[in-house]
This record gives C-alpha cells, structure tokens and sequence, in this order.
C-alpha cells in the first residue's frame, strides 16, 4: 500500500476508485465500506483509494477536548487498510484552513484533480467540506459534470443498533468493553511505552508494567481492572491491566495505566513498545483496608483473567 501525506503532493492516476472519510474507530461499519470499495477496484480493475486525515478533525475543531478522544491512532487505521488490500491512502494533514475548504473545492481541487474517481464509496451518513456540504445529495448532483458513479454502502447493524464511533466511545467510557469489541469486531487497543514506575507492585508480589501511551489523545477506558492481552517484543501473553489513582497505595496518586503480564519469565521491558489489547472489565477501582486486602484481590483478578 502506497501512503501519501501532504496536501499537494498526492500521485495523480488516470482512473481510481475511492472512499473518503476520518473512520475513527474502523468499526464494522467502516469496515463495510473499505471491503466494499475493495470488491469495487477489483471487479473494476482499478486501484483502490482511501482519502483520511490527521489529525482528526474533531481535534482542531472541538473547543472541548477533554469530552472526546478518538479511538484509533492513526497508525492502527493504515494498518487495517493494509490489511484489507487498499492500494493507496492520501492522509491530509487537517488544519483550521483545510476546514475552511468548500465540499465543491475539495471535490474538485483534490478528489477529481488526482483521482479521477469512476466510483466513488461513501457511508449512509457521509459527509466532507466546508460545514459538512459535501453529503450524499451532493454528490449526487455533481456526478453529471465528472462522470462518476455514487456507491451508498448502508450502515451495520448488530442487535438492531447501527454500528457507531459515538456508541463504540461511550460503551468504552462505561466500561462497557466487551460491547465495544463487538461492535469493532476486534480488542479496543492501546500502544505505548513501557515506563518506570515506583515499583510498588514487584514489592506485593503483582509487578507491574507502567504504560505512556503513544497518542495522548486516545480514549483512555474508564477506572478499573480489565482481562488484556499483551504484545511486547513479538511475545504474545495473557495480563491485567489497572486504569487508576491506586487509592488503597496513595492518598492522590496520579491516573496510571499498568498492566500486569502473567508470565513465569522475568521480563525486563522498560522503554520497549506494548500493545494491550483489551478483553472484559472485571471491576471498578476500588480502596481496599491495607494492602493484605488488596493482594487478595489481585490472586482474584489474575483467576479471573486465566484461561480455563
């Protein structure tokens, strides 16, 4: 797969089929567009193309960002158009000015001048451009003057509920894991560096990786202890993980993410990268009498998260 960043400086092609949007998340909704827009190039015998942006747009343009995160970095986004076979990807570098540009300027400026889309593949709720102009409807009505068709994939629905970025966010936030991971048809993920903590929990018996994630602005899941999996140095393990103050340890202790691997090794990770992928929430934070009462838990929570 081919990536391009930059605003002008894209490869032109003489014909493409193409799809446009941030796909936050890379949801089973947005999953459907990307395999439809491949099935698409291939019947075609075109190349496929996937126009995004970074940062997400929501980041310049919310005010608040401390009420929205997004979910996927956008390194897990290439990842996945690699791996269902998109050709080429054009991430445009979205500024305050880029937000500016009309849906009938990037339409023909951008998508046409480049691309030269035959068809192009949108989501039921699409929309791009200056004050999100650039829907379904005028899409339509452009195709006449750049000859292109219109692909309208439906939305995904699981249990009688359209698969959302929104809905996948809040089930997130309320620790409601597992129904995120099914609406994402994979493990919610965070990828970050191992960094040194104040050992506390190698003293109690539970030592502990401390993660610094790499994009400060993904979605932290809310407090509490989760069953992961963990990928550090292409090894493969079972852990849990703790999103906290660690309040039975300190009075106001920091918000931490720390994971604790099971593994009979004796690892040394600090300063390496690890990917922790979660599974199911066991149970919110809590302040425990001593650590004695703490411990016990902890014996629990690492059943919990055995396999059978």
């Amino acid at each position: 797969m081919d990536i391009c960043t930059g605003l002008t400086n894209a490869k032109k092609f003489k014909k493409s089929n193409l799809t446009i949007g941030c796909f936050d998340g890379m949801h089973k909704g947005h999953i459907k567009i990307i395999t439809e827009l491949k099935r698409v190039s291939d019947n075609n015998h075109m190349p496929s193309v996937v126009v995004t942006f970074d940062p997400h747009p929501q980041s310049i343009l919310n005010n608040n960002l401390n009420d929205w995160a997004i979910l996927t970095t956008n390194e897990q986004k290439l990842e996945l158009f690699y791996e269902h076979g998109i050709d080429y990807t054009w991430i445009i570098p979205f500024s305050k000015d880029v937000a500016k540009i009309t849906a009938e300027q990037f339409l023909n400026e951008y998508l046409i001048k480049y691309f030269k889309p035959m068809e192009i593949v949108i989501g039921y709720d699409h929309h791009f451009g200056y004050k999100r102009e650039g829907d379904s409807e005028f899409l339509n009505f452009m195709k006449g003057k750049y000859s292109y068709k219109i692909r309208k994939v439906d939305p995904f629905i699981v249990n009688n509920i359209i698969v959302s970025s929104t809905l996948i966010r809040n089930y997130i936030k309320r620790s409601k894991i597992s129904s995120a991971n099914l609406l994402l048809d994979r493990k919610y993920s965070l990828r970050g560096e191992v960094v040194e903590g104040k050992g506390i929990g190698q003293d109690i018996g539970f030592p502990t990786a401390n993660i610094r994630p790499y994009n400060h602005n993904q979605l932290i899941p809310s407090r509490g202890v989760y069953c992961v999996d963990v990928i550090v140095n292409n090894n493969n393990y079972i852990g849990m993980c703790n999103i906290g103050t660690q309040p039975t340890l300190h009075n106001q202790g920091e918000n931490v993410i720390e994971v604790h691997i099971i593994t009979d090794s004796n690892l040394s990770i600090y300063g390496e990268e690890i990917l922790v992928k979660f599974k199911d929430f066991i149970r919110k934070e809590k302040k425990y009498k001593n650590t004695t009462e703490l411990v016990k838990q902890l014996h629990i929570d690492r059943y919990t998260c055995m396999p059978n």
